[in-house]
């Protein structure tokens, strides 16, 4: 290739001349969004916003539309690096200074070490389910119950050929089955009795300190608006989830497979830059519009099975007095569905709860795997003597064993909190590096029509200084007792 056929960027090697891939219409790239919807629904949906709601009622539902809709402008600017660039935003960080992709690298580590909380509540369905082992107590029923489904959904890794095939389509099922089951709850007769209040309630917010108000739960309410969405660093896993689909400039960059179904793909740790075209821009074009569409598909997913669960609180568990705590995060609800059905409903409520946070654990391993060997593989030219994939499974079982040796450590909700605190600061310190990634960065080397709508661009701004306002607010709280 002759030096015009490079485009260098930032601190890592030159980008590589290409064209872009023909757009192959909608369906053929669905799946990344939906998946990224099947992470978010396994701890704010499920767990924290109807926890809010049976605790406090109206005060804090008037957040649950804002949180969810500060996703989109993540969303799409995480993944308009992927499909500009073919690569992930944590190479794009890295091209950006090696200091700053550490600190999000130390930020990964440090969230993660504690998404096992999700099998452990998951566990706890299933133990409350069951009643096995027999004679053991609740606690040492659900870490059983966690480290038998750590195992299954870990030996799932190995079905199909491609890993996200497997995630897609594993996620898929466990979404269709959600959000049917909260659609049919939503038919009972106390629920729907309960409309009026309830919708009043979250379109007339009402931000007034509760009576009952626990100083504690600051650290909740901060968990519940930063994963009215995945959340977090774990936002970041719709790049790798485009990547493997192949969307935009993605198509060349290669995925990761399974060794013991697949030979492995060539996975390239440099991605590519276009030229000003027009077959280019056609092709560009119609990438970007399906995003938009695949992020609000998303969204709404998300958003849906959110305002469901806390509508089904409302409805439920607070004339009840009934908040969900302790081990028993994800039992409590199976009210839920118990009181049209029977025992029917609330076995049927404790299946769907336990296939969705156990499928979040699987996710978030998948995900910050990925995360760790691409920052690995992108900083240190060592790693490439081993193969992605090779280093991909070597930090599958990493993070395996970190989260089963901090799964008996406390209750899955104080895990989850830890975990969701650390998160709201990660947007707050990634969400500056899309903004100079996409707006100042790529626009050095490509045609001036992939910088998004100076609107577009305002509202990525007032979310990113909220997410920061949001994080030093909090900080000051908690250092001001």
């Amino acid at each position: 290739m002759s030096h015009h056929e490079y485009a260098p960027l930032g601190r890592l090697a030159p980008l590589k001349m290409a064209l872009v891939p023909t757009f192959a219409g909608m369906l053929k790239y669905m799946g990344p969004g939906i998946v990224w919807a099947g992470l978010a629904q396994g701890s704010g949906e499920l767990i924290w916003w109807p926890y809010l709601t049976a605790k406090y009622g109206e005060v804090f539902l008037g957040l649950l539309i804002p949180a969810s809709l500060m996703q989109y402008w993540v969303n799409v600017e995480i993944a308009r690096y992927t499909i500009t660039t073919g690569e992930t935003a944590m190479t794009g960080f890295s091209r950006i200074s090696r200091g700053y992709a550490m600190l999000l690298w130390i930020g990964v580590f440090l969230e993660n070490i504690w998404f096992g909380a999700y099998a452990t509540a998951g566990g706890a369905a299933l133990a409350e389910l069951t009643g096995l082992p027999g004679g053991w107590t609740p606690r040492g029923q659900a870490l059983f119950w966690a480290y038998t489904m750590i195992g299954v959904y870990l030996g799932a890794l190995f079905v199909g050929r491609v890993i996200y095939v497997i995630i897609e389509r594993l996620t898929m099922v466990v979404v269709v089955v959600t959000i049917a089951g909260m659609v049919f709850a939503v038919f009972q007769e106390p629920v729907l009795e309960a409309a009026g209040g309830f919708f009043t309630a979250l379109l007339t917010p009402d931000f007034e300190k509760p009576a009952n108000w626990d100083p504690e739960d600051l650290s909740t309410v901060l968990t519940a608006i930063v994963f009215a969405g995945a959340g977090g660093f774990g936002q970041l896993f719709l790049s790798y989830w485009m990547r493997d689909k192949g969307v935009g400039m993605a198509l060349y960059m290669g995925r990761v497979t399974n060794p013991l179904r697949a030979s492995a793909e060539v996975i390239t740790s440099t991605g590519y830059v276009f030229a000003d075209t027009e077959e280019n821009r056609r092709a560009y074009t119609g990438f970007m519009r399906y995003l938009k569409i695949e992020t609000i598909i998303g969204i709404a997913l998300n958003f849906t099975t959110t305002l469901i669960m806390c509508w089904l609180a409302w409805a439920l568990l607070r004339p009840e007095g009934i908040i969900p705590k302790g081990w028993e995060l994800a039992v409590v609800q199976s009210a839920f569905f118990e009181v049209s059905w029977g025992a029917v409903g609330k076995s049927l409520f404790l299946l769907v709860a336990a296939a969705f946070l156990c499928d979040a654990w699987l996710q978030c391993t998948d995900g910050f795997s990925r995360m760790q060997a691409d920052f690995v593989y992108s900083n240190f030219p060592r790693s490439h003597r081993y193969h992605f994939r090779s280093v991909y499974f070597f930090f599958v079982g990493v993070f395996t064993v970190l989260t089963t040796v901090t799964l008996p450590l406390a209750e899955p909700g104080q895990l989850i909190i830890i975990r969701g605190v650390i998160a709201f600061m990660a947007m707050a310190l990634f969400c500056p590096g899309l903004i100079y990634l996409n707006y100042v960065l790529l626009p050095r080397v490509f045609p001036s029509w992939v910088k998004p709508h100076p609107l577009h661009r305002a509202l990525m701004f007032l979310v990113t200084a909220i997410y920061v306002g949001g994080a030093i607010w909090y900080v000051v709280v908690r250092l001001g007792g």
